[in-house]
């Protein structure tokens, strides 16, 4: 059952990966504003209560949710974060124009790094465990919500009728 969670998220790691290297490529100096954020995040968060919501209605166990959440949103975010490395060095001589860059911009000037591009991809590097980590956390919090509503649901299903 893991492999099959596994290999979603690895599925929607590229799409969400592709999804990101596409809008960079149409307007790579758009900022990430809310609202951006929203559509981009809404939709990957959606799909991992509905992992959590399949996995726990067939056992009746929050904890398949939990499990099957957490799982996919960890595979999601190792393939996404390799996107976004890709998409810094693709774009490289484009994203520090970008205001969201501004924090790497100046870190660098004060590194030590003669080089900008290993400085972005060590700063990526040092990044990817943090994000992995929360990201598995919600989508493990994600996915208990989705199995309480599978059990809420497979329960109200079952009641006997009068």
């Amino acid at each position: 059952m893991a492999r099959r969670w596994i290999a979603f998220g690895v599925v929607l790691g590229v799409i969400f990966g592709a999804w990101d290297l596409i809008a960079t490529a149409r307007s790579p100096l758009a900022d990430d504003s809310p609202s951006a954020l929203l559509t981009f995040y809404g939709p990957m968060f959606t799909i991992w209560t509905i992992t959590g919501f399949i996995a726990s209605r067939r056992r009746g166990r929050v904890t398949d949710g939990i499990q099957a959440g957490a799982t996919v949103a960890l595979s999601t975010f190792v393939v996404f974060d390799v996107a976004v490395m890709i998409r810094a060095n693709v774009f490289l001589d484009v994203l520090p124009g970008r205001d969201d860059w501004q924090l790497i911009v100046r870190s660098f000037q004060t590194s030590g790094f003669s080089s900008f591009r290993t400085y972005v991809n060590c700063f990526y590097l040092k990044a990817a465990p943090l994000k992995t980590t929360v990201a598995t956390a919600i989508g493990a919090i994600l996915g208990a919500l989705g199995g309480l509503a599978a059990v809420l649901t497979r329960r109200i299903g079952q009641r006997p009728r009068r």
